[in-house]
């Protein structure tokens, strides 16, 4: 399955944008009906844009479709966030490590700085949806440094999940958080490629068991039974 291109694409960007951030804030809860007609409505487009973006956010792992029900908010499964730190343990500390290649070479990437300064002043404010978003930004802004077009290609879905995942943690102490990205700028901006790569790996681990919490304790609300405990997290 391919992305929607064409001649619609700008709105079809703006309606996905908007759906997926109805996703991940809650707005449309997990295993929610997500209607053509409702979401052309709420949104002030026709029915064209929301079945591309549909189609885009079912690439991109955000719903499920199925004869009987159409578009539903996918829920996510233990296996699921597995799935997804398998893939950032790997790909996000190949992206600080040649980040900090690149700024050992002089090519010092802006964004990062910006990124890193605005993860401080979120931290600093206590807002959680300013630090969810800073934090996201965050990681983005790594794998840009990196300056390898495959990989952010390939992050792209990845780090849109990881975003979901941020807003179910939102427990997670927000100054541990900001200390070890402040580890890995430090890293990347003294361009030590090796220290980079090991402190990235470290930290997204870090965060796999309280997903796993998270993504538990979020089922148990659903099948209204008490949440079970967590997966020890995995290091492979």
């Amino acid at each position: 399955m391919t992305r929607t291109s064409g001649g619609s694409a700008p709105l079809t960007r703006a309606t996905e944008a908007a759906i997926r951030e109805g996703i991940i804030s809650g707005r449309y809860a997990p295993g929610a009906r997500l209607r053509e007609r409702e979401l052309s409505e709420e949104l002030g487009v026709s029915r064209l844009p929301v079945r591309e973006a549909l189609r885009n956010l079912r690439h991109d792992g955000f719903i499920m479709t199925s004869a009987h029900k159409g578009a539903t908010v996918r829920t996510m499964s233990a296996d699921d966030v597995d799935e997804l730190f398998d893939l950032r343990t790997r790909l996000e500390p190949f992206a600080a490590e040649r980040a900090a290649r690149r700024y050992a070479e002089g090519d010092v990437h802006e964004g990062l700085t910006a990124a890193m300064e605005a993860t401080a002043e979120a931290t600093e404010s206590g807002s959680l949806e300013h630090i969810m978003t800073a934090n996201a930004d965050f990681h983005a802004s790594v794998v840009e440094a990196a300056g390898h077009g495959l990989l952010s290609e390939l992050m792209a879905p990845i780090l849109s999940r990881s975003r979901w995942l941020f807003a179910m943690t939102a427990f997670r102490d927000p100054h541990l958080e900001f200390q070890a990205h402040h580890e890995i700028y430090h890293a990347i901006s003294h361009g030590n490629d090796r220290l980079a790569r090991l402190t990235m790996a470290a930290h997204i681990e870090a965060g796999r068991g309280p997903s796993l919490l998270a993504v538990g304790a979020d089922a148990a609300v659903d099948d209204g039974r008490a949440a079970p405990p967590p997966r020890e997290p995995r290091t492979g």
